[in-house]
């Protein structure tokens, strides 16, 4: 393998690394006492000040139209928040590793969105995948839903919904602008959202130590770290490389599930996650001028 490549393959697991922790240590801190506005309020507030001073160290002062604000702000305010604290809220009722082989789902929904609206046309390869996934999510959700939290279920699902709508609407914007920029206006947008939310319930500051290290970790390895290692990885290897590789975040998450939290996915659920994940590599080697949506949108939490 290259160096070049090589570099690049370490900074995307890196990435997945620090993504699939998200949902572990939220079970943490909300063991810890603590609510999911202030968590998320600290995670996106922290991530937005390392982002700004990166991109005006770099860049000096953004040139943006007053339209592109609004729309970037109402993306981190509406959809990135809410999606964000959809997925940490699910790991209230089912465990992490299922939260997370459930809202990997996202890149299915935003190919059916895509296609349901001609942004994409439907070829054999997305077939494939949308077929894989389906079956995957039917195994992973269960037909009697008696292994598993429906509420739970339901509420990790609805995150990869909003997730798959924010990416779609988001798409032309996007295009036109650097990673790193999107994503400082994305965070400032998201923080805003949970730092109202906390002005009017009440901020849950007294906390112990762990706790604190806890929502420390989620901001700096689950946000700074693993969206400024994958943006890196994807300047080495490419988007689609990039996409694929991210797959093994759900992997990763049932496994570091196993060994701290002591869940265990049923055998079904292990091999429907397996499909959903495999439908999603099926539909990340789909050449780039097939797809609307730039994949590297796709990885945007």
């Amino acid at each position: 393998m290259q160096p070049r490549k090589r570099l690049g393959v370490s900074a995307i697991i890196v990435s997945a690394f620090g993504f699939c922790i998200y949902p572990i240590l939220g079970k943490y801190v909300f063991a810890g006492g603590a609510s999911l506005p202030t968590v998320l309020f600290v995670r996106f507030g922290s991530a937005a000040i390392v982002f700004w001073a990166m991109y005006l160290w770099k860049n000096g002062r953004p040139r943006l139209r007053v339209k592109a604000w609004l729309i970037l702000l109402a993306m981190g305010g509406l959809g990135y928040a809410g999606m964000a604290g959809l997925y940490l809220w699910s790991v209230r009722f089912i465990p992490a590793s299922l939260a997370s082989l459930v809202f990997y789902s996202f890149p299915l929904l935003v190919t059916i969105i895509s296609i349901l609206t001609h942004q994409e046309v439907l070829s054999l390869k997305k077939i494939l995948g949308l077929v894989s996934s389906c079956l995957g999510l039917l195994f992973v959700l269960g037909i009697n839903f008696e292994v598993a939290n429906l509420m739970g279920l339901l509420i990790a699902f609805s995150a990869a919904s909003v997730h798959s709508v924010n990416i779609i609407a988001g798409n032309r914007i996007l295009k036109t602008l650097s990673p790193l920029l999107s994503t400082a206006i994305i965070t400032s947008g998201a923080a805003l959202t949970y730092g109202l939310i906390e002005l009017s319930s009440g901020f849950t500051w007294e906390l112990s130590l762990a706790t604190w290290m806890g929502i420390a970790g989620i901001s700096l390895f689950s946000t700074i770290i693993a969206m400024l290692a994958f943006y890196k990885g994807m300047q080495l290897v490419g988007a689609s490389t990039a996409s694929i590789l991210s797959m093994l975040e759900p992997v990763m998450t049932s496994v570091l599930a196993y060994l701290f939290l002591a869940e265990r996915l049923t055998y079904v659920q292990g091999v429907g996650g397996s499909l959903v994940i495999l439908g999603g590599i099926i539909v990340a080697r789909i050449p780039v001028s097939e797809k609307v949506v730039p994949e590297y949108i796709i990885k945007q939490f």
